[in-house]
């Protein structure tokens, strides 16, 4: 049996926010409709040559489905002894939330908090404040031990906001974005992020204390097969890639075909520069000269079998894939 990811996109919001990417729906009166088009997907999938090693809510805003839509909704997943994530917003955890989730198995939430300041919150459009992102850092511990926040920096006239040290001992994980429009970057600037030491870079965005790091998203960044349920959602199976389409209500499979050797190798540069393991000296041959280059400028070091990306390289992951590809 292969080990799997399972993904299920729920993309209901009570408003977009203006800088987010992903495919999200306000219409709050389609919830009913959709879960239902999601729960007949999820058990129409064979997931017998599996072992299923995480499953991750995202969204949208998955909090804002019921304690009931929840168990209605995990009724149909498989077992799962691994990592189970939902991401939550601040404004719409509830305690009666937090209990359904640890009841169908829930073991990990991941809250939109996005900045630790109330200005910054304004510009960004979001819906709660710093005391509600606070609340609901300490109503998450309370029912599970692993906690993760996402900030978004690089924020024009708003400086990233190093969280609370109260409320950064009850976090495990800690994901950081630049702020993106229309899929581009804001700004172009080196905003420092401090964090205490306990906290390890292990991908260019994501910081954990040793043991938290996100299994789910290791899955991705290290080539595993995970199958997407839901609008926009994207599977990678026997080297075979597919996605849904975006109609939240009458969404299709579509085709994207299985990759080639050349396109496997490419993305396994891409995702080892990302992580701080690198990417394998085999995927490399004939790049012996590029990485000399690299190192010479402080871009990259190898260690074992492994090129690894330093934090200078990690500002300008494009340019070195592109030069390693």
């Amino acid at each position: 049996m292969k080990p799997l990811a399972v993904y299920l996109h729920l993309p209901f919001c009570e408003r977009r926010c203006g800088y987010c990417d992903f495919l999200s729906c306000c219409n709050l009166t389609q919830m009913d409709a959709y879960l239902a088009r999601i729960t007949a997907e999820i058990r129409a999938f064979d997931f017998s040559p599996y072992i299923v090693q995480s499953i991750y809510l995202g969204g949208g805003t998955p909090s804002l489905l019921s304690p009931d839509q929840i168990k209605h909704l995990f009724a149909c997943l498989p077992k799962c002894d691994g990592e189970i994530t939902i991401e939550v917003n601040p404004n719409s955890l509830s305690a009666a939330k937090c209990d359904a989730y640890r009841t169908v198995g829930i073991n990990r939430i991941s809250i939109g908090v996005q900045s630790f300041d109330d200005a910054t919150l304004r510009n960004l459009g979001r819906l709660h404040d710093v005391k509600q992102a606070v609340a609901a850092i300490n109503l998450a511990s309370e029912y599970f031990t692993n906690v993760s926040i996402d900030l978004i920096k690089d924020i024009p006239e708003h400086p990233l906001v190093t969280p609370p040290a109260d409320a950064l001992t009850l976090v495990k994980h800690i994901s950081i974005y630049s702020l993106t429009r229309d899929d581009q970057c804001v700004l172009e600037t080196d905003e420092p992020v401090h964090l205490p030491r306990v906290f390890h870079r292990y991908e260019v965005s994501n910081y954990a204390r040793t043991g938290y790091e996100s299994r789910h998203n290791l899955t991705y960044w290290t080539g595993g097969e995970y199958v997407g349920f839901g609008a926009g959602a994207h599977s990678l199976i026997d080297n075979h890639r597919f996605h849904n389409s975006d109609d939240i209500l009458h969404y299709r499979r579509i085709d994207d075909g299985v990759r080639d050797a050349t396109t496997v190798r490419q993305e396994q540069i891409m995702l080892g520069l990302r992580l701080r393991t690198g990417v394998a000296l085999s995927c490399l041959t004939g790049k012996e000269n590029v990485i000399a280059t690299l190192q010479s400028h402080g871009l990259v070091h190898v260690k074992g079998d492994r090129v690894i990306a330093t934090t200078k390289g990690l500002k300008i992951l494009n340019q070195l894939w592109l030069q390693l590809v």
